[in-house]
């Protein structure tokens, strides 16, 4: 969907399929597929101005494109490999249609390295083929498209790509042209990478909480390093959606088949698949217990701006938490339907949610930080709040007299209650 209304932003004539036939018949009417803020309107701008249409017919969408663009996804299989069926799926598709211009297909899914050049062989009687991943976060994934950091781009020969690469002209921005194979690792890697920087977010979250120091200083304070950088050094529950798990499984999956050591991708998984059961133990060790414990949540999306429950640890959390003889109160400001352990139940405000015996954020949606502290004690029953995120305020709960725990931000000693061993200056 960003694809299709970012080219169409660039002035691009483009044609939409899906195999989803009721998907197309909303697209038409202007309906995206999932949330984002500002992109339905330009979907139907698009639509008016007649650069973007949609068809049923695949014959029909490509009989006149040079070139096609396809993403399509790509989820893991339970060994961590990527489930290529879709992909292949659409390759085959075009392989039957009398497809004359010889188009290039740019390959914008995720896929493992050597995948674009099998294709490239098996599709070079009839078209070209490239390796263009995208680099856009759920939630902005326009905005992403058209302010891109570079755009990459996997073909040999260099000439092939050019098709393919002038579409961006008007975005004026660097362009790494490169082997497909290369271009292919570029976008999995990226991912592991961020991956990598949030479990190490989140280890450091959880050595300050046994320490006594306070993480959002130490990661500001290591992320205003340049080698560094801030962004994604950021703790909370740890890192869900559809892409960042999947990519490191896939990364850590081909390694290991290579058999180059994969102790970093396998080692961001550990910690973050731990993450969620420490979310849980933290909840458990203010209530006392929690069995028989009705908690409200806040949030179940993957990240705030979206509706994507897809791998998200918000519902890792709520099969932990009904494991523990807990059920749920849930409310997201973006989902209206869930897939909850039996005995929960979705709010229809975040303040309903709130009527529980303790409150856990789970995603960070900026609405939950204007809500005020009192509003939400005056609901309690017991004074507990667990920011899995860090989104909310923690002086002005703590001043409220509710138990706040963070991600790394340890609830203040009493300074009568110091150690004689505390060294303060």
């Amino acid at each position: 969907m960003a694809c299709t209304i970012g080219f169409a932003s660039l002035g691009w004539q483009i044609v939409g399929n899906d195999i989803q036939l009721d998907r197309v018949e909303k697209l038409k009417r202007g309906i995206t597929p999932y949330r984002e803020q500002g992109i339905e309107e330009a979907l139907r701008a698009h639509l008016a101005s007649g650069l973007v249409s949609f068809d049923e017919s695949l014959e029909r969408a490509t009989r006149e494109a040079e070139v096609i663009v396809i993403a399509v996804g790509t989820p893991s299989r339970d060994d961590g490999s990527a489930d290529l069926s879709a992909l292949d799926a659409a390759i085959a598709q075009l392989g039957k249609l009398n497809i004359k211009s010889f188009p290039t297909i740019a390959i914008r899914s995720t896929v493992p390295p050597g995948t674009c050049d099998r294709i490239a062989l098996e599709t070079q009687d009839w078209a070209g083929v490239v390796c263009a991943p995208e680099f856009l976060r759920e939630g902005s994934a326009v905005a992403d498209f058209l302010n891109p950091d570079r755009i990459v781009v996997g073909t040999d020969p260099t000439a092939a790509a050019l098709p393919y690469v002038r579409l961006f002209e008007k975005l004026q921005k660097p362009i790494v042209f490169t082997s497909r194979c290369n271009a292919e690792l570029i976008k999995s890697c990226s991912n592991a990478f961020l991956a990598l920087k949030i479990s190490f977010a989140n280890e450091v979250a959880n050595l300050c909480d046994a320490t006594g120091a306070v993480a959002d200083d130490v990661l500001r304070g290591i992320g205003y390093d340049h080698r560094i950088g801030r962004e994604f050094l950021a703790p909370g529950i740890g890192f869900g959606g559809p892409c960042f798990d999947k990519d490191v499984r896939s990364m850590n999956h081909i390694a290991m088949l290579m058999n180059t050591g994969s102790q970093l991708f396998a080692a961001t998984l550990r910690t973050n698949d731990a993450q969620p059961r420490r979310i849980v133990s933290l909840l458990e060790e203010a209530c006392g217990k929690l069995d028989g414990l009705e908690i409200g949540v806040w949030g179940l999306a993957f990240k705030a701006g979206t509706d994507d429950l897809r791998d998200s640890l918000a519902l890792v959390i709520l099969d932990e938490l009904s494991q523990r003889g807990a059920k749920t109160i849930v409310y997201d400001p973006a989902v209206h339907i869930a897939p909850l352990p039996s005995g929960s139940r979705l709010a229809t405000s975040a303040l309903e949610a709130a009527e529980a015996d303790a409150l856990i954020v789970l995603t960070e949606w900026p609405e939950f930080a204007r809500i005020e502290p009192s509003s939400v004690k005056a609901r309690l029953r017991s004074s507990i709040v667990i920011d899995g995120r860090n989104v909310l305020d923690a002086d002005r709960y703590r001043a409220e007299g509710i138990y706040y725990q963070g991600i790394g931000r340890p609830t203040p000693i009493p300074q009568g209650e110091r150690s004689a061993s505390t060294a303060i200056i």
